[in-house]
């Protein structure tokens, strides 16, 4: 009777380890997120490679995973996510076709996204992209604007491999505009020395993009890294640690 209830005992502690193992994740594993040098939102000379990083690297350790960020060109970016070479591209906005070649996350952030010239253009507001079909803008090579945007065979596009380059051709008079966010052509300008209050913003702006974060279709555990990245967006969410790493970051 004894050997028997030890049995029982021993089987009843494997099956609870079991179920333990399983509710505290046995899937956990390192996650690799690949992106590009784009501040303020993410780099990696910023303070926690900047404010997204820091709020998607949290998601992911609330739903049980590590999560560590390599930074390269943003066409090798969604290749190596594409192929299933890093899992997590870090940071891009939606739209249809990056919908169905990656698994898109909720929204995580919002970004204000138009049109920048220089004061000397005398331009400040448009109504329609094509009266802006006679200036060359410029934008980030790979990089989603807008749906309008992108698909605007009419308009004089020159792709560029970063903002920083864009702002050092807008200054020297090389092209009359930028396309990108708002947010990022403010902190490079800054950053790079240039005078931000000879920027014109243009009205309207494009969009309101949201941000999201995009996993690859070509590994085996997608669907289940996704849903436990929202799980973790969710808590930090609802326990205040969202706000908490923008205020602690300075935008909010």
């Amino acid at each position: 009777m004894m050997l028997k209830q030890n049995r029982a005992a021993m089987l009843g502690l494997i099956v609870g380890g079991l179920l333990l193992v399983a509710a505290t994740g046995v899937h956990a594993r390192q996650v690799t997120m690949c992106t590009l040098n784009w501040e303020p939102y993410y780099g990696e000379e910023l303070p926690r490679e900047g404010f997204f990083t820091d709020i998607v690297r949290t998601a992911f350790e609330r739903g049980g995973h590590s999560a560590q960020t390599e930074f390269m060109p943003w066409a090798r970016a969604m290749l190596e996510v594409k192929q299933g070479d890093r899992d997590v591209l870090l940071g891009a906005y939606y739209n249809e076709e990056r919908a169905e070649t990656y698994i898109a996350s909720d929204p995580i952030f919002t970004d204000e996204v138009g049109i920048v010239a220089h004061e000397d253009l005398g331009l400040t507001e448009f109504d329609s992209l094509r009266e802006l079909s006679d200036y060359t803008i410029g934008y980030g090579r790979g990089y989603s604007v807008s749906e309008e945007f992108d698909s605007a065979e009419y308009l004089d596009k020159e792709p560029e491999e970063s903002q920083v380059l864009n702002l050092r051709k807008l200054f020297a008079g090389r092209i009359d505009l930028i396309a990108g966010s708002f947010a990022s052509i403010r902190y490079v300008a800054n950053r790079e020395g240039h005078d931000v209050d000879e920027l014109v913003f243009l009205e309207p702006t494009l969009k309101e993009n949201t941000l999201h974060i995009m996993i690859s279709r070509a590994i085996d555990d997608g669907d289940e890294l996704m849903a436990d990245f929202h799980d973790g967006l969710s808590e930090i969410r609802s326990d205040g640690t969202y706000d908490r790493i923008l205020e602690e970051m300075g935008y909010k």
